[in-house]
Formats: C-alpha cells, structure tokens, sequence
C-alpha cells in the first residue's frame, strides 16, 4: 500500500510539473485525463501537488533543494519533522528539480528579451529580478530592464507577474498607451484588443494612461481611489487594491469592480469558471487557447447566459455542454470549426 501511494505522489509531481512547463501538448492532457480516470486518488494526489506547486517553484534553484535532493536520493526512511515541499522534490528526484528550474530560467538583465507563447501553450519563467511571470494563450511579452527602472511590453494575450521588489527600480508594464506600475505585488495583465484589463491579488498597483505621461483628464469611476492630479506631472488615473479589477479602453473612464479571485485564477490551472456569463464572450475567449474554433451562426446565441466550470484545452466538451442545456445544435463539425445554431 506504502509502495502504491508513494507511486501515485510522484505520478502526481509529474503531471504538475508537465502541465505547467512550456513544453506542454495535447498528448499530455488527453493522457492526464486517462490517468485522472483511473482511480479516485489520482485527482486528490494531484490535487495537493499542485497546492505545493507555488510555494516549490522558488525551492528548486537553491542549495535547501539540492541538499535535499541529495538526502532522499540516500537510502533510508525520511526524517520526521520532513518538509512536505521537499517530498514533492523528492517523490521525481532530479527529473522533477531538472523540469522545475526549466520553468523558471532566467532572463538576460541587459537589453530586451521577447517571450512567447502560441495558442493552448502556458510558459512560466523567471525574470532577471527574481520576478515570476506566467503568460497565457497566444500572448507576447518584451523585457527591456535598465538600471533605474523594470519596463515590460504587453504586446498581446495575458501575464500574471509575482513581482520582486526593488523600490530603486520600478516595475512598469505598458501595453499600448496604459501603464501598470508596481514596486512589489501580485498582479495579472490582459490585453483585449485596444483594452487592458488589470486584476490585483497583493500588493497595490497604478494605472497610468498615454504611457504614464498623462493623466485621463475625466475623472475615474465612482468607489475608484484615485490619485490627485498635480499641474505638470503625471498622476495614476487609478491605485488598486486587492481584489479588484479595471478595465481601461479608448477614450472611456476607468472601470472598476470587485471580483472573486478563484474565477479569475482558474485559467492558469487550464479551467474556464464561468458565472452567468455571455456565451458570445466565452467562446471568444475559449477560442484563444486553439483547436477547434466555435462559431456562433445566430447572432442571438450570444446572449445566452453559461454558468459552470470548464476546461480551457477542450472545446468539444464546452459544445456538449452547451447542446444538452439550451437550444442549441451543431450546425456543422470538421476538425477545425464548430458551428453552432439556435435548435
């Protein structure tokens, strides 16, 4: 019994590890999903390997690791009091350290890097600074650090940044003419379009509009904290705090809401949670991730309303859902499109 649970955690480092590495392939998760289905275990096995995920992703680059690595390759029973983040480690041995600071390969401190991801593929990284970054879906990101200050360049998609902090260097990612500015804080970035929407998990943030070198000069939307403007220099439109997120489009005041950080994180653990939202927005946005694309015939399927949690790497499975609980028909199926129709 020892030998099998002790089999099924190391399956589990596995596949934690696998899903979260850039070189992540469909393969691989339609495999996870068999071993998933295989017993009961595995999910809750993976479960907690992937609660540690986080807190191991720094461990793998010291010399704890190593010593560690060291200790549970000697044979012997582990001592007690034995760290839980170190079983992980343990469970693969090197392979699993080797695949952890895979993900997290520094970049270049002088000049400017551009990191890239094609649709359906994840890339974590770690920046020069210590920063972590993970971009989504079809995203593309350009660092450019100097001695003063951290620039980052959102040209596409979306990134979540763990940022290091450093309070002589600030850290400021543009995408277009808005700029979100941190000193040291948990936050993610997406761009849609000519829009950016910015969600704060830690930390504070600014919103800086025209780059940061001017200010909206209409005022942000009400329960917005925002900074005052001060004659000849620039001014955050808006300062976040925990739990909230904006949205900051052409020529519109800033957005702000409340919003329940489990749905806005699920995407980097490849889920989809949805709450009463458009189906002509989801697909829009499941259709980032590749594969088959869904297509909506009639305009009025756009307004339907879906609520549930779905699985970002398969489309097929969002189609059966959606046919079985409204009147709604495929229209036409090849291996690239989906076409949806009012039943």
């Amino acid at each position: 019994m020892t030998e099998t649970v002790t089999a099924t955690g190391a399956d589990a480092a596995f596949w934690v590890v696998r899903l979260n590495s850039d070189q992540r392939t469909r393969a691989d998760e339609e495999a996870f999903r068999l071993w998933l289905e295989q017993d009961p275990a595995h999910a809750q096995a993976y479960a907690d390997c992937a609660a540690l995920w986080e807190g191991v992703g720094d461990l793998a680059a010291t010399d704890e690791a190593h010593e560690a690595l060291k200790r549970l390759r000697t044979p012997g029973r582990a001592p007690r009091g034995f760290d839980r983040r170190i079983a992980l480690f343990g469970g693969l041995g090197a392979a699993v350290a080797a695949a952890a600071a895979g993900l997290v390969g520094p970049i270049l401190l002088a000049g400017e890097q551009s990191l890239q991801t094609a649709p359906g593929e994840q890339r974590r990284v770690r920046l020069a600074d210590g920063t972590g970054v993970l971009l989504n879906t079809d995203t593309r990101l350009r660092v450019r650090f100097a001695r003063g200050e951290r620039r980052l360049f959102l040209d596409r998609g979306q990134a979540f940044f763990q940022v290091a902090k450093d309070k002589t260097r600030p850290f400021r990612v543009f995408a277009g003419h808005d700029e979100v500015r941190a000193i040291g804080t948990a936050f993610e970035v997406r761009r849609i379009g000519d829009s950016l929407q910015v969600t704060l998990e830690e930390g504070r943030v600014a919103l800086y509009r025209a780059g940061g070198s001017a200010p909206l000069s209409a005022g942000p939307t009400k329960g917005a904290s925002a900074a005052p403007t001060v004659a000849g220099a620039a001014a955050p439109v808006v300062l976040l705090s925990p739990g909230e997120q904006a949205v900051l489009a052409p020529a519109l005041p800033v957005a702000l809401r409340a919003v329940d950080l489990r749905k806005v994180q699920a995407w980097r653990y490849g889920r989809m949670i949805l709450d009463d939202a458009p189906l002509g927005e989801t697909v829009a946005d499941l259709n980032r991730y590749g594969g088959v694309r869904i297509v909506l015939a009639d305009r009025s399927l756009a307004d339907i309303r879906v609520s549930g949690v779905f699985h970002t790497g398969r489309p097929d499975d969002f189609v059966k859902s959606v046919t079985a609980a409204f009147p709604v028909e495929i229209a036409r199926q090849d291996e690239q499109t989906i076409v949806l129709k009012a039943h």
